[in-house]
């Protein structure tokens, strides 16, 4: 009969008792030892699992360490980008919620903070009432990306938080640009700056330092045009401060498939459904007798033809065009005279006070109507909606306004377009009518809700890798370029082109109200 170790009873006889003992033992302590070994084999690929689950790290790290900023807006539209953004980053989280980060929106818990999105009003916030002892990083990232946060822990393994860290996607300038004040004229490669789609990173020590940089600099400028070139060039504090290092993990749009993605950027073009119909927009167009012959017969080729209810606007009448005359003196500068009175001609005309939505344009902007009518079909028409490239004067300091950048095109719903024709005026024919406009809505209390497809300059202005993101609605600009190339281009690509499966086709608004509730 086997003995219970494997030792036969014959192997175990005739030894005397003590020797008989001693390898019994020597067997039991193998036995155990052995079970140890296995014990402790099962236990490491247990703790493995375990560093899987985001709040736990080999090396000490924990995801509660890291304060989440997202650059979200106050619009129905992209408060449910913010909820989508919200729902998967807790989907990754561990069910114990004492181990969850913060995850914080700037159009709920900074929406005091003016100007929040170039970044540095928020440094004062971050390090006075939401950082704690055990703070260590902050990502900042906008309201379509897409973050693992597995693998940003892991990545962050690399860097000490005790050290000043900008971590991102690069992005640079390929020649020199007015919007971002031909800086490194020389050479504008030399300077990086990071990809907001991508999301970036900052250790801790680093917003410490811009804190205390605060009380005693300004940004030179007032104007906010490209907040993430003008924040990067503060942090970099003329050569004396931190350059962004690039993390290839955090990923352009082409890439967001590769499973190796910190972060990701799903989509280049949002997929709302059925565009809004063609007579659903009124399209104005500003110009003057100077360019009747050089600008408008652009328009009128390309993008001009798309428009189904679409007028001119001009100190002469030119029946050729046809322009119409509204008795507004041309201007040099400024034009906010003109503006306005194609603002009052909208809600004052039987015609154009039903149409649902108001584009006015300059005679240079060159735009893709077709894709601008997609776009529109992700906000609601019945809501105060100012929507394009959003500038600041003054916000970059907590105060100022923000406004919609003309050249690139203002996009009004006729609800708001009422509002501005009851309450705003132009204290002067040749100010500046996308500023007065700014002030204006401001005052009323209508948000102006940024889009990163439209463009105040010409498509050599942006960054390639920057515009690969994206679809574009519009540039500006026939100095230097070709606007039938351009407008070639803003063709070349399907109408919409959003991804399937978003979570966002054919989305009804109190679907996305109910949605918003949950943030």
């Amino acid at each position: 009969m086997k003995h219970p170790l494997n030792i036969s009873k014959r192997d175990t006889d005739g030894i005397m008792p003590e020797l008989r003992s001693s390898r019994l033992s020597n067997t039991c302590i193998c036995f155990v030892a052995l079970s140890l070994i296995i014990w402790t084999d099962c236990t490491t690929g247990s703790r493995k699992e375990e560093n899987n689950v985001p709040g736990k790290t080999p090396f000490g790290l924990q995801v509660k360490d890291i304060i989440f900023i997202v650059l979200s807006q106050v619009n129905e539209f992209h408060e449910s980008l913010a909820t989508e953004l919200k729902t998967h980053f807790e989907n990754q989280l561990p069910l114990n919620k004492i181990q969850w980060p913060k995850l914080l929106f700037t159009h709920k818990d900074f929406l005091h903070v003016h100007g929040a999105w170039t970044i540095l009003p928020l440094i004062h916030q971050i390090v006075n009432v939401h950082a704690d002892v055990d703070t260590s990083w902050i990502l900042i990232c906008e309201e379509h990306t897409h973050i693992n946060v597995s693998l940003l822990t892991a990545m962050l393994q690399h860097y000490k938080a005790t050290e000043k860290h900008l971590l991102g996607r690069k992005l640079y300038d390929h020649e020199t640009t007015i919007i971002h004040h031909f800086a490194f004229a020389d050479n504008p490669s030399q300077f990086a700056y990071p990809d907001f789609g991508a999301g970036f990173v900052m250790s801790i020590a680093l917003v410490k330092h811009l804190h205390h940089r605060l009380h005693t600099s300004r940004m030179k400028t007032d104007f906010s045009i490209d907040p993430k070139h003008e924040f990067a060039l503060f942090v970099l504090d003329e050569g004396n401060g931190t350059k962004l290092t690039n993390v290839n993990q955090f990923c352009s749009a082409d890439t967001s498939s590769d499973p190796n993605c910190i972060t990701s950027q799903p989509d280049k073009f949002p997929n709302c459904g059925s565009s809004i119909d063609n007579g659903d927009l009124f399209v104005a167009v500003k110009t003057c007798q100077q360019f009747h012959e050089s600008r408008i017969p652009v328009v009128k080729a390309t993008w001009g033809k798309e428009a189904k209810v679409i007028e001119y606007f001009s100190e002469v009448v030119d029946k050729k065009i046809p322009t119409i005359d509204l008795m507004v003196p041309n201007t040099e500068r400024g034009h906010c005279g003109k503006t306005m009175a194609i603002i009052q001609r909208a809600v004052s005309s039987p015609k154009l006070s039903r149409i649902k939505w108001v584009l006015i344009a300059d005679d240079d902007t060159i735009i893709n109507l077709d894709r601008l009518r997609a776009l529109l079909a992700c906000y609601n028409q019945q809501q105060p909606v100012a929507l394009g490239e959003r500038y600041g004067y003054g916000v970059v300091n907590g105060g100022g306004y923000d406004y919609i950048t003309g050249g690139g095109g203002m996009v009004f719903s006729m609800p708001a377009v009422k509002l501005l024709a009851e309450r705003c005026e132009c204290y002067k024919n040749n100010a500046p009518d996308d500023m007065t406009l700014g002030m204006c809505l401001r005052s009323i209390g209508i948000p102006v809700t940024h889009s990163r497809y439209f463009h105040q300059a010409r498509p050599e202005d942006y960054s390639k890798d920057f515009l690969a993101n994206q679809l574009p609605v519009s540039f500006h600009k026939h100095w230097n370029n070709d606007p039938y190339k351009v407008y070639d281009q803003l063709l070349a690509s399907s109408v919409v082109p959003g991804k399937a499966g978003t979570g966002r086709e054919n989305m009804q608004f109190s679907t996305v109200h109910k949605m918003n509730q949950e943030l």
